[in-house]
């Protein structure tokens, strides 16, 4: 078959966009011939190759903290080059940080407890509404 210069074209006689003929030839699935045309059957070809995926890059292993919970390693740096009364800020911060995480850890400890009371008040409603009916 005769070549075709234009992807525009190939995309129409193919029923593609032509936003998909350009795909394809960046994944290089599709090449034009030498001469700079299309070749319709090598395009169709071409096309019902699959290509390869590109690799993914791994999952990250999710931090064992909350991001706020992490110490900041550079507060000791920034505090030496502040000057002034926002000086002290940082290890104000700090202490806040600190005190969230305990606030944080105590929570944690109570949630079991909570669960195991909702799950005893929903048994006590159940109960209840079963003697009225």
């Amino acid at each position: 078959m005769s070549g075709v210069t234009s992807a525009r074209e190939v995309a129409r006689r193919l029923g593609l966009s032509h936003t998909a003929i350009q795909n394809a030839e960046r994944a290089g699935r599709i090449a034009k011939e030498p001469n700079g045309a299309w070749d319709i059957e090598k395009v169709r070809a071409g096309l019902a190759t699959k290509s390869a995926p590109a690799p993914r890059k791994p999952y990250r292993p999710r931090a064992k903290q909350p991001p706020w919970a992490r110490s900041a390693h550079h507060v000791g740096e920034l505090a030496a080059n502040i000057r002034g009364p926002a000086r002290g800020i940082h290890a104000e911060l700090e202490r806040a940080r600190q005190a969230l995480q305990r606030a944080a850890e105590q929570i944690a400890a109570l949630y079991p407890e909570i669960l195991r009371l909702e799950r005893a008040c929903d048994a006590a409603i159940a109960a209840q509404e079963r003697g009225s009916e």
